[in-house]
Order: structure tokens, then sequence, then C-alpha cells
């Protein structure tokens, strides 16, 4: 608080002070709460001109008399002080607490006029100013907690910069200071009565001390003003008239358990009364044990407005403070599953649906949607639609909607079918629109045989969107219309419309919540699939996912399966499959999960281990045969399974698949494009590829967003062709496809300079692995050991993405390397049995 030079700070103001007390005869008045420092600027008056200690009437003139502590004397003693202010002979300076109620003390303030000294709290710059001074610099950080937990109230500050003095400071100056503080506070406690303890106790709680409700928490209106000027200024309260927080614990200490609860029930009474209460205070006042039904009361009514952060623990406290926990289960468990606390959602909807025979018809729906959500949110879409079914199509209101999906989505055309049916009773509002419209595009897009019917359905999911309109952000839901949109727009190939449709969704969900997360996650999925595995990587690295959460677990652990894929470095491989085991053995497939099991698929092949996806396949046939082969949904899983079949070597594998594009040809132009690559993939490993089809595929794929997949197909048909020029044509259509932002397409027939991030080592390496040459041979043209030479060969297979040796050569080749020297030596087929 501002004060003199005495050891002091606030300098500027208590030294100007001290002059004019010095230079200037009168009265002055010092006032301050408790522990701001009054006694210290009288005793730096006193140090620096000396002090009369006789009877102030007996002052002789010229004296300079000083009294302490005004506002605790009698009032026969405050009439002396009173008269002898009025003499000009003599320098009279009066230390005192600020007395609201008191007009005696009020009077004799405000006859210094000028003369006056008001000590105000200390801010962290003055208190780092002060330790300074004393050779101990603070942070501002420390200097702020130390502003915090005093207050500013000068004795505390004093307190906390002792103990952090010395030769050897705390290794933890928080702890120091909290601990000095809370002692320092204990020790003015002790002069305060157990009525203005009690005033300080309801500050706590958000009833700042005034008259009327001092004589309501004491019980009787004689001295209530008193009191109340007591606690005001006993240093303990901040500014706004709040306990100053570290008072806590001490206070209540003080006050002891029996007089405490006594205490906390008539302050919630009286605040309950007076409307005075605020959700802080009201929990706080809970998690002390209070039990009052006003008190619980207004928990709830704050609760149900508050966000999904503090909802939660209002509705706690409400419970505590003895409202009925069976009527606020069900808005409990939605507030918990919004919040991702999917155990305890789950515990508070299971205690209302055991109870369903008595329970709220409203409470009863929400318990099964939040049971429903959490079921999709664990990846097990076939129980929420089991929850739906229970609940009954006559029960299921506005959640009709996500019945009819999660039965859908689970291959239950029938139930889904019954669920819309219910749909048609309800009010027309916009909600109701919304998932009319969102249904009749997910089943729309199962029916589809025609891409007259694919566009349909893609239209209905999009305006779905648009009528969405403002969703309160506790609702908890099995998926958004958004999510399904994306999903449906990457199944078909439209990474454009999954942009599109993300970057709108986006911006409408909390960061960190499921539904924000999931859409982020299929964000990452296309681009991952448009090449940009930068992006895809940043992107799942900056989303903390819990584990209970398996559908979007099972998104980012293919997205990381297919990252490590398709760099090539087998090491990332098997750790991100190795990873992705726990949520691969406890995914239920559905049907907007088709897309990471073909990614599974495809590193399941790679490394061998079919076993571990089985059953995901198994469930993905079944799934997609109850509904038809509905192709949109089918094509993408067809064409992993294709990869799958190339990956191991197998054409016979990869016919049925191939058959089934071919079949899904003419619903839509993604299942066309996916049919004709896989044609073209079957000659390339029949040995017969036709160049046409390569290429046309190639860059279809790529028009698609599977630039990727385009690439690598020319790039493995250059390798099977004899003939020279239709190879090199190829190598520089699957060098343009695979990085097609930074490069330009070469004109055929023309020789690239070599190109990419190899250092000069490496490129010597691959200048001699191009032209055929064994690594035994490079190493004896280098000078560097065989072993050696595998290093440098696997570095640059994880730089240029190859995922074989005969993908690395055609890369190589494309990139120019072995052009310089094949015309002198002819092309040699590169060995494909060494290791690479």
């Amino acid at each position: 608080m501002a004060s003199t030079r005495s050891g002091l700070v606030g300098v500027d103001r208590g030294d100007r002070f001290v002059r004019d007390v010095l230079d200037n005869s009168g009265f002055h008045v010092v006032v301050g709460v408790n522990g701001s420092g009054r006694t210290a600027v009288l005793d730096a008056i006193a140090a620096s001109a000396g002090a009369y200690t006789g009877a102030i009437a007996d002052a002789p003139s010229g004296a300079i008399v000083l009294v302490d502590d005004a506002h605790l004397l009698l009032e026969h003693r405050v009439d002396e002080i009173a008269a002898a202010a009025t003499r000009s002979d003599i320098t009279l300076v009066v230390a005192t607490a600020p007395r609201k109620f008191d007009s005696r003390i009020e009077k004799l303030i405000a006859s210094a006029g000028p003369a006056r000294l008001t000590l105000v709290p200390l801010d962290k710059k003055s208190i780092a100013a002060r330790s300074a001074a004393t050779a101990r610099p603070l942070s501002t950080a420390l200097a702020g907690a130390i502003a915090k937990s005093t207050g500013g109230v000068l004795a505390a500050v004093d307190a906390a910069l002792t103990a952090l003095g010395g030769d050897r400071p705390d290794p933890a100056p928080l702890r120091v200071v909290t601990e000095s503080v809370a002692e320092q506070h204990r020790r003015m406690l002790l002069d305060t009565s157990d009525d203005t303890r009690a005033l300080l106790l309801a500050a706590r709680f958000g009833l700042v001390p005034d008259p009327a409700t001092a004589a309501q928490i004491l019980g009787r209106g004689a001295e209530a003003e008193s009191v109340v000027d007591l606690a005001l200024g006993s240093g303990l309260l901040d500014a706004a008239g709040a306990l100053i927080p570290s008072v806590e614990a001490p206070l209540i200490e003080l006050v002891g358990d029996g007089r405490c609860r006594t205490v906390l029930e008539t302050v919630t009474d009286v605040a309950a009364r007076s409307r005075l209460l605020d959700a802080t205070a009201a929990q706080a006042l809970a998690e002390r044990g209070v039990v009052h039904a006003g008190l619980a009361d207004f928990l709830v009514q704050q609760a149900d407005s508050a966000s999904i952060d503090a909802a939660g623990g209002l509705y706690g406290a409400a419970v505590s403070a003895g409202f009925d926990p069976a009527v606020l289960a069900a808005r409990r468990s939605e507030v918990a599953a919004a919040a991702g606390e999917l155990d305890e959602a789950g515990r508070l909807a299971d205690g209302v649906l055991d109870t369903a025979a008595i329970c709220d018809a409203a409470d009863l729906r929400t318990a099964v949607r939040v049971s429903a959500s959490i079921a999709a949110q664990r990846g097990m879409l076939s129980r929420s639609a089991q929850l739906f079914t229970w609940l009954g199509e006559d029960r299921l209101g506005p959640d009709a909607v996500w019945a009819a999906l999660a039965a859908v989505a689970a291959g239950d055309r029938a139930a889904a079918d019954r669920s819309m049916a219910a749909v048609s009773a309800l009010a027309p509002t916009s909600s109701t629109a919304s998932g009319t419209l969102l249904v009749a595009g997910v089943l729309g897009s199962v029916d589809s045989r025609s891409a007259a019917a694919s566009s349909a359905a893609a239209n209905s999911l999009i305006r779905a969107m648009t009528l969405t309109g403002n969703v309160s952000e506790r609702s908890c839901l099995p998926d958004t219309a958004a999510a399904i949109a994306a999903v449906h727009a990457v199944q078909c190939g439209d990474l454009t419309r999954a942009d599109s449709v993300l970057a709108r969704a986006l911006p409408e969900h909390r960061p960190g919540s499921e539904a924000h997360t999931r859409l982020c996650l299929i964000g990452a999925w296309a681009s991952m699939l448009r090449g940009d595995a930068a992006e895809a990587s940043s992107t799942i690295d900056a989303l903390p996912i819990p584990l209970s959460h398996v559908r979007n677990q099972l998104f980012l652990h293919a997205i990381r399966v297919g990252l490590a894929r398709r760099s090539g470095d087998a090491g990332s491989l098997i750790t991100a499959w190795s990873q992705a085991q726990d949520v691969i053995s406890e995914y239920s497939v559905d049907l907007f999960a088709l897309l990471p099991v073909g990614e599974l698929l495809l590193a399941a092949t790679r490394l061998g281990q079919m076993d571990r996806v089985e059953h995901l396949l198994t469930q993905a046939d079944d799934l997609l045969s109850a509904l038809g082969d509905p192709p949109v949904w089918a094509s993408a899983l067809h064409w992993y399974r294709v990869q799958a079949a190339i990956v191991a070597q197998r054409p016979d594998a990869l016919v049925p698949h191939a058959k089934s594009l071919a079949a899904a040809a003419p619903t839509h132009p993604y299942s066309a494009a996916l049919a004709a690559a896989g044609r073209a993939w079957l000659g390339v490993l029949q040995g017969r590829p036709d160049a046409t089809d390569v290429e046309n595929s190639a860059r279809t794929l790529t028009a698609f967003g599977l630039p990727w997949d385009g690439a690598r197909l020319a790039s493995e048909a250059a390798l099977a062709v004899t003939d020279t020029a239709t190879a090199t044509s190829l190598l520089h259509i699957a060098r343009s496809l695979r990085q097609p932002t930074s490069h330009q397409r070469d004109t055929p027939g023309t020789t690239p300079a070599p190109t990419g991030s190899l250092s000069e080592r490496e490129a010597e390496v691959a200048e001699l692995l191009v032209l055929g040459v064994t690594y035994r041979e490079v190493g004896s043209r280098l000078y560097i050991s065989p072993k050696t030479v595998e290093h440098h060969v696997a570095r640059i297979r994880r730089r240029l993405g190859a995922e074989s040796r005969s993908e690395l050569i055609s890369m190589l080749r494309a990139m120019g390397y072995g052009a310089s020297t094949s015309a002198a030596v002819g092309t040699v087929t590169p060995r494909r049995s060494e290791a690479t």
C-alpha cells in the first residue's frame, strides 16, 4: 500500500506527505485498512522530527502530535482529537482505519481536507520494486502471485518478501509465498471478533458486508454497522469487498467446523432470499456441504444455461445441495457426453434407462440418444440402432432421424424405414427438415444405381447442412450432418466438395469437441488422399483424442498407417500398425467407417498380417450385402482390395473386385474411374499393360483426388512395357502426377535433368542403381562398403516415397538419373532380387 520511505513502498506519495507534515502545521490524516502501513507513516514522521507524547490538550505551540488507531479510541478521546484538529499552532497527525458507519471518524477524516494520505493496495509493479529495493528481484509472474494472494496489503506483502529473502532462495517460491501469507493472515484474524469473522466468511460467498445483510447473518440489528466497519477495515477484503483468497483456509480453521456450517447455512438463506447468489459462490457453498432448497434450485437454473465446461460442476453441486439426482440424470449425462466424459455420461444415462418405467418421457429419450451417441463414438453403431429400436418409434420424437441413420449405418434398412415413418408426424421445423434431408441423402446414396440418383443424394446431404441451424453445444448426437456429408464426398472421390463442407462446418463446432475433431480427421483424410502428407500429419498431430473415442481413434490410426505406407518407411509403418491394434480389435464396422477399414487392409497385406483385419472385412461384406451392395459406398473398399491384390502380387484376388467396380461403373463417375483403373492394373499384373488405358486411368484417378494411386499405376506400368519410348512417357506421367504442384509435366521423349533432394553421394548411388549395378559393384566404384550402399538406397527410398525397388528405379529414371550414360551402356534391367 502507498506509504513512506521508512522501509515502505509508495515513496513518492509517502515522502510528499511527510514533507507536507513537516513543513505545514495543522491537521493531517492517514487512512488505511489494517496492515496497510499507517503506523509506519507515523514512525517516519517521528524519526524525522520527533513527537510530543503528552496529553493532546496540553500540547505546546509548535509540537508535533501523532495519534495512531483513532478508530479504536473511546468517544471522549475522539472529541479531544477533534478539538485539537482546529489548532493551527501545532502539527496533529492522526492515523485511522476507514469507518463508513462511524460519523465521528468520518467527520474527523473529512475535516483534514487535502491534508490526507489514503493508503491503497500495492500492485505487482510496486511489489516488484519493493522487493528489488531489498536486493531480491522478482519475476513478473511471482510479483503477480504475491499481489493476488495478499490483496496488496502491505503487512502480507512484507511477510511474503521476508520469507523469500535469505542467502539460499527456496526452489519453490510459490509455496513459500502461500505459507507465509497464510500465516500472516492468521495473525491478522486473531485480532478480529467472532462476528467480524462471520461477515468475512459471508464475503467469501458473495455477500459484501453491509448493515442489512450483517443484521440477518448475525441475527441482530444492534451493532451491525460497527461490525461491518470492522470487516471492511480488517485488511482481509479486496477493493470489491470480497475475501482475499488466501484468507479462506485460516479463517475457516479459526471459525471451526460447527460454527462455519451454521454461518454458511445462514449466508445461503440470506443470499437466496435476497437474490444475491452468483454461480461461483453458490457452487462453493454446495461444495462446503450446505444443503438448501433455494441453493439447489439456483444451481440448476445456472447449470441449464451454462457452458459445457461449467454445467457439469453446477449440476453436481445442485445434487450436493439437495436436488433430486434422478431428475437431473438425463441432463447431466448429456452435458458429460458433450464434454467428452463418456464413462460418466454412460453411467448417468444407464441410471435413467434402469428406471424407464417411471421416468419422464423426455428424459428417457435424452438418455437413449446420449447412450446411442456414446456407442457411435465408441465404434458400435449397431448398439446405437438397438437402443433406438428398444425405445420404439412412438417415443422417438425428433430422434427418429438419428434412429434411421444408425439403422442404415448398421445395415438394417427396414428399421431405417420404420424410423423415418415416425418423422412424418413431427412438426415441420428446420431441424426436422434438416434431419429428413440427411436421412434421405444417406438412403438415396445407398439406393442409387445411376449417376443422377447419386447426384440427388449428394444434394440432399448438402441441403441438410443448410437447414441445420444453430445446434446447442450441449446437444449430444451420434454424428453431424457435416461429418456424414464429408465422408460421403470422400467416398465419391469428390475432395473439393469435402473441403467445402468442412470449411463451412468447422467454425460451428467448439475446438476440442468430438464433432470438431471428427471433422478435422476427415479433412486430414482428404489431405492424405490428395498427396499432402505434411498437411495431414500436422492436422492429426494437433488433435488430442481420448482413447474412449474409438471412432476418432480408428480414423487417426488409419491415417497414420496410410501416411507411413505412402512414405515407404517400413519402420514407421510397423510402428503405426502396432499402435492401431487396439482400435482394430474394438471397432465394429459401419457404413461411415469403410475408408479406414480399406487403409488398414492395405497395411495388413503389406506386413503379412491379414488375420488381424479379417473380422473387419467380414463385417464390411455383411454390411454392404445387407444394404444391397451400394456402389457409392462399396466402390472405395473394392478399390482398396484391388490395391491389396496388387501388393500381394495376386491377379486372381484382384479380378472379383475389378468386376464389382465394372458393375458399379454406370452408377457414379468415381466408380467408373476406379473400374477403369482396376482393368488397367490387371493388365499390368498380367504383363500386358495398355499404355493408353494406364495413362487415362492414372490421370482420371488424379482428377478424383488420388494422385498417389495414379502415379503408382503409371510407374509400375512403365516397368512392364517393352517399348522404351512408352516406358519413358509413362514415367514422365508418374512423375508429374506424384508432384503435380511442384513440377511441370514433361513432354514425352525429352530427358529431364536429375531433380530431387538427394545428397551428392546419394545422387552417385542413384545414377549407378538405375543402370542395374549391384550394391557390391556400386561400393567398388565409389569406394564404400555394400552395407553403406544399402543404407544410402534406404534413405533415397524414404525420401522419394517408393514402396518397392521397381518403383524406386522408375522414379529415379523419371528424375533423370541414368540418362547421361544409358545411351552408351544400354538399359540394364534392375535386379529385382536385391533387397532395398
